[in-house]
């Protein structure tokens, strides 16, 4: 979505019209999920995919259509085995891609991209709104921030409750029109608990997957720009005390406790079990975990609170080094995210 936005705020700057496409919706097996976009410029440049092979030209050839009617359609692509046998990038299933003509030179749209590229810039939640007729000719949008400021406006009968609750693309039929909400900057945020060597190589994982990475230590000389040049925020406290004073977690915080100790990791575990975190993990062998688990039932944490913990962390590969370590953790952040996104009931604790 980055590299979207930032296109569609080059293009904004010289009141230059695109092509947008998204993909609404998916089934089956096909390539990308609900959200993924793509840009096609004035010159037949693109940026971001929609799935690649036949599908992304067929959607390139539409987008060229719609630039030049200036209107917007929603177009189902069914991909059977033969189909997917005859290209690498489908494996088959269904797709629903809006196509749509903006015009970043109409004053309400330039604000609206104008606010993507804010909320992108600095990781702020927001939820892009695209509102489609009935006949679909041409469309409109809005812009919702976390804390329920909007730019534009939003449909009859859409309220910001319904918008902000929205963890993954959806399609809203509402009275003569067609609703589309899309949560951008909800990848999830990774809070990585420590700056040794395993956070190292995490920071660099996770960044490249799409979270947003934060760094926090108590030890300057450790939490450095130097160490981790990925990481999108470096925070460094006097101690690892009083966590949610100083930090934002939510339920699309990724929490993992990598702390040099066994007490400053029970420290930061016993705290972060009092948030909605949609993910805690912390490292550490099986007896070191039982221990401070053991410790926490002597508190009176309840044991479904500790059933939340991801600990050992990571997906078992028998992983040694740091880099392996990371490669294991982030696999399994990766799974958990999918299925949190999802509202999967199966979220939880799979160790």
């Amino acid at each position: 979505m980055e590299q979207i936005v930032q296109k569609m705020f080059e293009l904004a700057a010289r009141h230059e019209p695109f092509s947008l496409a998204t993909v609404i919706v998916r089934s089956g097996s096909a390539p990308r999920s609900a959200g993924a976009k793509m840009l096609v410029a004035q010159d037949g440049e693109i940026a971001g995919t929609v799935g690649g092979g036949i599908l992304e030209a067929q959607v390139r050839g539409l987008a060229a259509r719609i630039f030049k009617e200036r209107n917007a359609t929603i177009q189902s692509f069914q991909f059977n085995g033969k189909d997917a046998a005859s290209m690498d990038a489908i494996c088959g299933g269904q797709v629903e891609v809006l196509i749509e003509w903006v015009d970043p030179g109409n004053p309400d749209t330039a604000a609206i991209i104008q606010g993507l590229e804010h909320a992108v810039e600095i990781h702020q939640k927001v939820w892009l709104i695209t509102i489609l007729p009935g006949g679909i000719s041409a469309t409109t949008h809005a812009l919702v921030q976390g804390d329920g400021t909007i730019i534009g406006n939003l449909p009859t009968g859409l309220s910001i409750e319904i918008v902000l609750e929205k963890r993954m693309p959806d399609r809203i039929e509402l009275d003569q029109v067609l609703v589309v909400v899309e949560p951008v900057n909800i990848t999830g945020t990774a809070l990585i608990f420590g700056a040794g060597h395993v956070s190292r190589s995490l920071a660099e994982f996770t960044r490249a997957v799409g979270f947003w990475t934060v760094v926090v230590d108590d030890r300057p000389e450790y939490a450095s720009r130097e160490r981790f040049p990925w990481a999108d925020q470096i925070v460094v406290l006097d101690s690892f005390a009083n966590l949610t004073d100083k930090l934002q977690v939510d339920q699309d915080s990724f929490i993992v406790i990598v702390t040099r100790g066994h007490l400053n990791d029970q420290s930061v575990l016993e705290q972060m079990l009092k948030t909605r975190a949609g993910y805690i993990g912390m490292i550490g062998s099986r007896r070191k975990c039982e221990l401070i688990f053991q410790d926490l039932r002597d508190k009176g944490v309840p044991e479904e609170e500790i059933r939340r913990v991801h600990a050992p962390i990571g997906i078992p590969i028998h992983a040694e080094t740091p880099e392996e370590i990371g490669v294991s953790i982030v696999a399994e952040m990766i799974r958990e995210r999918a299925l949190l996104q999802q509202d999967n009931p199966a979220v939880g604790k799979t160790n």
